[in-house]
């Protein structure tokens, strides 16, 4: 988030307030926390994505997924399933299949991996 990151498919340098791990497609995306689903959408640069509360000002976005298995309202326990790793979109078919993390705390982003449950 400090850095700048080298993206291959857009041949650019630039800061991301977002991680994207790289996994296969169809690899299985769980909660890292518990949560309410405020929004299940899609756009251009992540694809499906799900935008989670955490409560206390935080918030968590998981993008580049399919098959979403959670709707808006929806109060979820971590380790339940989310969806499932995509295809990449356009903006990162270089870069390959990824699990893309945004977490904020008010509004400002944060490094999810010093707050979620992960394997």
């Amino acid at each position: 988030m400090e850095n700048i990151v080298y993206f291959p498919t857009l041949d650019v340098y630039k800061c991301s307030d977002a991680l994207c791990i790289q996994s296969d497609v169809d690899t299985p995306v769980y909660a890292g926390a518990n949560a309410t689903v405020l929004e299940v959408g899609k756009n251009d640069e992540i694809g499906k994505y799900v935008r989670m509360s955490l409560g206390g000002g935080y918030e968590v976005t998981y993008g580049e997924l399919k098959d979403v298995q959670v709707s808006s309202g929806l109060s979820i326990a971590c380790g339940e399933l989310i969806g499932y790793v995509a295809e990449p979109t356009k903006y990162y078919s270089v870069e390959g299949p990824n699990l893309y993390i945004k977490m904020t705390e008010n509004g400002s982003p944060i490094d999810p991996l010093e707050h979620l449950n992960y394997e």
